[in-house]
């Protein structure tokens, strides 16, 4: 805790409270630095899928995963796709919070909102390549920080009952 008192949990969900009321924003994206950004996030997001897809019944992909999340953060703020930046800021700092053994609990749902995350992180990227053919509805992104949220709920739950 810092000084004035905010803390990780008080921020994470005003950070995507904020998502759900600017999910219209219009991204001021890079637009010579959006064919590298999207290159690579491209392949993040398939890394994070056969990190999925390979999930046993441990909390090994973990630390890859937040690292990958960190990863989408960093690189779609720094081109100013701040949509995106939230959506992964948010999904990183949720699975930083989770204990291993909530993790392998939790599976399901964290497997579930990371692929909703995904879907809306890629619906985002296309939506860049042609907005007027792909516009990203408010409501996918509303439902993609809302679980997001609703994650970091379960495991605030499960560790106050610890």
């Amino acid at each position: 805790m810092n000084p004035h008192g905010i803390t990780l949990a008080k921020i994470i969900p005003l950070s995507l409270a904020r998502l759900e009321t600017d999910a219209t924003v219009i991204d001021e994206v890079d637009g010579e630095l959006f064919p590298f950004f999207e290159e690579e996030a491209r392949a993040e997001l398939k890394s994070i899928e056969k990190l999925l897809l390979e999930w046993d019944a441990t909390a090994a992909p973990l630390k890859e995963l937040r690292r990958q999340f960190h990863t989408l953060k960093g690189a779609a703020n720094s081109i100013g796709h701040i949509r995106i930046g939230a959506l992964a800021g948010g999904m990183k700092d949720v699975l930083e919070q989770f204990d291993p053994e909530h993790a392998v609990a939790l599976r399901h749902d964290l497997i579930k909102t990371i692929v909703q995350v995904a879907e809306t992180i890629r619906a985002l990227l296309q939506e860049v390549r042609a907005p007027q053919f792909n516009p990203v509805k408010k409501e996918q992104i509303v439902r993609a920080a809302q679980a997001i949220t609703r994650l970091w709920e379960l495991e605030t739950d499960l560790q106050k009952a610890a």
